[in-house]
């Protein structure tokens, strides 16, 4: 799971794919074009936070996909 947290919630979105993109790649050694296709196709978000003008999302793998 990675997190991301912005006054905007697309961008806290965008921050936590990115993030979840570079540790797929560093996890399982796939390049950043096929980490963002097991996102496109795996991934699911959640908007954790909404208060303070601060919102943060969080961005989802199920474990079976990274085995």
């Amino acid at each position: 799971m990675t997190m991301g947290f912005d006054e905007d919630l697309d961008d806290a979105v965008r921050q936590a794919l990115r993030d979840m993109i570079r540790w797929i790649g560093e996890l399982r050694g796939l390049s950043d074009t096929d980490a963002y296709t097991l996102c496109s196709l795996a991934a699911d978000f959640h908007v954790t936070q909404m208060v303070n003008m601060a919102k943060g999302a969080h961005c989802m793998l199920p474990n079976s996909i990274l085995k």
